[in-house]
């Protein structure tokens, strides 16, 4: 979803009934994109929502200044785009592929009478604006309050509830963003990030090598990420 609350709610899909999975599914068409493809950009009328099957998307804003802001990173089965096509105005953000993806496509006239046709999932994408709300909040108090170790380290611990696999007594992260991504999820400067990321591997917290964390401390990296 635009915004959505914390990397996806679920398998939109799979939460349907499988009568409404099935209509939604012939209302769509599949899509494929490369990594680095933008999906739709941010100011972009609302022709389509579309379901993410496979893959990882990042969303994105520019700031005032030009800068990328990510807002959130979204895997398999999120939905994404219903907010415009919901109320016909422009996209509220760019959607760009991390790694290759395949999407449904669901054109905006088919999409609204669909949630015409099943209330349920209209409420269900009701509940899910208020899960994004609160999530955005949480992160303006992290960016308001939090120090930058302090936004890494809560970047890095969903990054490992994500996407860790066990290796060993540690935790190893093959995350979809690169450290200028990272940055600019985090709100902070690339140079911000690596010096924190240099005083994680200090601690002895993490080991990194390119796009892959080995997190030793899960605990005191989360311990850290809320103070």
């Amino acid at each position: 979803m635009e915004q959505n609350a914390a990397g996806g709610d679920g398998d939109f899909l799979a939460a349907l009934p499988e009568d409404a999975a099935e209509e939604l599914r012939r209302l769509g068409a599949r899509r494929r994109f490369p990594a680095g493809a933008t999906l739709f950009f941010e100011g972009d009328p609302a022709h389509e929502a579309l379901v993410l099957l496979s893959g990882a998307v990042k969303v994105s804003v520019g700031s005032t200044d030009g800068k990328e802001i990510v807002l959130e990173v979204f895997e398999a089965g999120a939905l994404l785009g219903e907010l415009s096509v919901l109320d016909g105005k422009p996209r509220s953000a760019t959607v760009t592929a991390l790694v290759p993806v395949e999407v449904l496509a669901v054109a905006a006239g088919s999409f609204n009478e669909f949630l015409d046709r099943h209330p349920p999932v209209l409420r269900r994408l009701l509940v899910d604006v208020i899960g994004r709300l609160r999530s955005r909040v949480r992160h303006q108090l992290e960016f308001g309050a939090g120090d930058a170790l302090g936004r890494v380290c809560a970047r890095l611990a969903d990054l490992a509830d994500r996407y860790g696999e066990p290796d060993g007594d540690a935790v190893a992260v093959h995350s979809p963003l690169n450290q200028t991504e990272l940055a600019a999820w985090t709100g902070l400067s690339r140079e911000a990030v690596v010096k924190a990321l240099r005083a994680l591997r200090q601690l002895e917290w993490i080991d990194v090598s390119g796009r892959t964390f080995l997190v030793k401390d899960l605990a005191r990296l989360k311990g850290r990420a809320t103070q």
